[in-house]
């Protein structure tokens, strides 16, 4: 039975361990008692280990000895008895002593768990490596939406401020070293907005040796913070929102206060910019060098003085300073860079402006000297041009002159050549001088061709030609040209052919294109050798009448024939030397058949013959008879 009850009291003492398991994570500065009751605890399990030892030892013995062999000395009996009854009683006395230490270790907790819940604080216990959360207390007055509260930290994000960089504090306080916490921190309330609590407690570590933070989130009451009216927000709130940078330092060059547009102009956590940190902990924590800091000297107590600063990436501050009567500086630090790059848009444009006012004062006294030039220009053109027409004129008037005064001789030397080769007035004496004749014929009608032809290209340079058009088929026209040039074809030796669709009708004029295509028919002839073809052939092709006379003559090189065409211009070779002419004649043609809208188109190949092709527009009869009859 005594066993059975020290075994029972040891149980019971073993039990009075439980307190060493409450959360203690409520504990604050102003609750030193339980805060030791883990170590006393620690202790009673200790003695009362040693003494339910030596009792039961001594119970052991006592029955060694009285079942035993030998007999036992009363004495010894009576000393195992005292030992046991000692031990037991030493037993209670601690058993009891440790309830009653238990017993006041509840109540003070109990005590401070009331005062913090009566307050409306929160106990939190945070692992800082797996975040994982414990609260201790109700919750329901902070997290009233129903939800239940977060677990782990990665749930209390979406409960915090954006602004209140909680993780990062924590990292920051990490690498410090700092132990003490006493951060305001805002929660979501889906009846008043946000609330701020003051977040207080201390960084520990856990048995494992893992980071761990351990406090109390305690709401502050908004009767306390400065508010000019209810339901307004309070000046700290004002302040964090303001859209320009407020940094405020103290004598010693510590922060007393900046805002959220401060810390995202130098790019610093909030954890980092906490009151109380100094200029140059601030200053290591950002690459962006502080504009807004405190300067080396004093300033003028109650002076407010202003100043512009650019910022490492550009930004433009223009940063206000006022110093207290306390040493304290306060700095305002409002953005202004849409209107330096304003300002600079301006300049730049006025610049350009100014350098195009330049340019066009240089445009414009190049005009006036250009201007001037070409006044003289013009005169000297009109000079000139007036001295080209007299001499034109005077060129007509010679040429024809001349060929009044050339054409009544010729014709009487071609007159009288013909009767003295033909014989009219009877036979010459001596043989020799019909050759005679004959030359003196042929030199005659050549250098009256000549003349006609001189005549003919000054009236078109003079534009005196006038066209008469008529309609006319092309077989007409083809049997007259091919008679004219058939005597010298035969005597040459040379085919002549025509082919196409001769029926073709024309409007235009017939002696001008009769001449143009005798004059293209003689070439032709005239540069074909003995046993060559001449061909004439007319047709349609696309909207254009064409007439084409291709030979099979000596060819004119690629290079002269942008010379062809323009008066008094012959291409001579070894194969064309011997074939004399003015060359008018395809300088006349052209012409012609560009005054009748078309154009003169010449291909050739050295050795294998020459094309000339002339292109002519196709009249429609009822815009002929239209124009005749206006």
């Amino acid at each position: 039975m005594a066993l059975h009850e020290l075994s029972q009291t040891f149980s019971n003492a073993r039990a009075v361990e439980a307190p060493r398991t409450v959360d203690l994570s409520l504990k604050s500065d102003t609750t030193p008692g339980p805060t030791q009751v883990p170590g006393a605890l620690v202790q009673t399990r200790q003695l009362l280990t040693v003494l339910g030892g030596t009792g039961l030892a001594a119970l052991g013995l006592l029955a060694v000895l009285c079942f035993g062999p030998t007999p036992v000395e009363p004495e010894a009996v009576a000393f195992c008895l005292g030992a046991a009854a000692l031990s037991l009683v030493s037993c209670l006395w601690m058993c009891r002593r440790s309830l009653d230490r238990a017993e006041a270790a509840r109540l003070a907790i109990t005590r401070h768990a009331q005062g913090v819940e009566a307050a409306g604080a929160l106990g939190l216990r945070w692992d800082l490596v797996t975040g994982d959360l414990v609260w201790s207390g109700d919750a329901g007055g902070i997290f009233s939406t129903g939800e239940s509260r977060p677990a782990s930290f990665r749930d209390l994000r979406h409960w915090l401020h954006p602004d209140d960089f909680l993780y990062a504090s924590i990292s920051q306080a990490l690498k410090s070293g700092q132990k003490r916490v006493n951060w305001p921190v805002r929660i979501k309330d889906a009846e008043k907005g946000w609330r701020t609590f003051q977040l207080r407690g201390e960084i520990s570590s856990t048995p494992q040796g893992a980071p761990a933070f351990e406090g109390l989130l305690v709401p502050i009451d908004p009767s306390q913070s400065p508010q000019g009216l209810e339901g307004f927000p309070s000046l700290p709130d004002i302040v964090e929102s303001l859209p320009i940078s407020i940094a405020i330092w103290d004598r010693e060059n510590r922060l007393v206060l900046c805002n959220r547009k401060f810390r995202q102009l130098y790019r610093v956590s909030a954890a980092a910019a906490l009151p109380g940190t100094s200029y140059e902990a601030i200053q290591a924590q950002t690459q962006e060098a502080i504009a807004q800091r405190p300067p080396e000297g004093r300033g003028v107590v109650g002076r407010f003085q202003l100043q512009e600063r650019q910022l490492g990436d550009g930004t433009w501050l223009q940063i206000g300073e006022y110093w207290t009567g306390e040493g304290t500086l306060v700095s305002f630090g409002t953005d202004i860079t849409m209107q330096k790059q304003t300002q600079h848009r301006v300049l730049e444009r006025e610049q350009q402006m100014r350098a195009r006012v330049d340019g066009f004062e240089q445009s414009r006294r190049q005009l006036e000297i250009q201007a001037r030039q070409l006044r003289e220009l013009a005169e000297s053109y009109n000079e000139e041009k007036i001295r080209a027409e007299a001499a034109n004129q005077a060129k007509s008037e010679f040429l024809a002159n001349v060929s009044h005064e050339l054409r009544t001789p010729l014709n009487a030397i071609i007159g009288f050549s013909e009767m003295m080769r033909d014989g009219v007035l009877g036979p010459i004496g001596n043989p020799k001088y019909e050759s005679y004749v004959k030359d003196i014929h042929n030199s005659g009608r050549y250098l009256l061709e000549m003349i006609n032809d001189i005549l003919d290209m000054s009236k078109i340079e003079a534009g005196r030609w006038t066209l008469s058009p008529e309609w006319f088929t092309m077989s007409d026209v083809f049997q007259e040209c091919l008679s004219v040039v058939s005597p010298v074809a035969m005597e040459g030796s040379v085919e002549l052919s025509q082919s196409g669709n001769t029926g073709i009708s024309l409007y235009g004029d017939r002696r001008a294109l009769k001449q143009v295509l005798i004059n293209l028919l003689s070439n032709a002839v005239k540069f074909t050798p003995q046993g060559g073809k001449v061909s004439l052939r007319a047709y349609r092709y696309r909207g254009s009448i064409r007439i084409a006379i291709a030979d099979t003559g000596v060819g004119i090189p690629k290079h002269d024939l942008g010379r062809l065409g323009r008066p008094f211009e012959q291409v001579s070779n070894q194969l064309t030397k011997g074939h004399k002419g003015t060359g008018l004649g395809l300088a006349i043609s052209r012409s012609l058949v560009e005054m009748h809208g078309g154009k003169l188109d010449i291909k050739s190949r050295v050795g294998e013959g020459t094309t000339v092709t002339c292109i002519l527009p196709v009249q429609d009869e009822k815009d002929i008879v239209g124009r005749e009859a206006a």
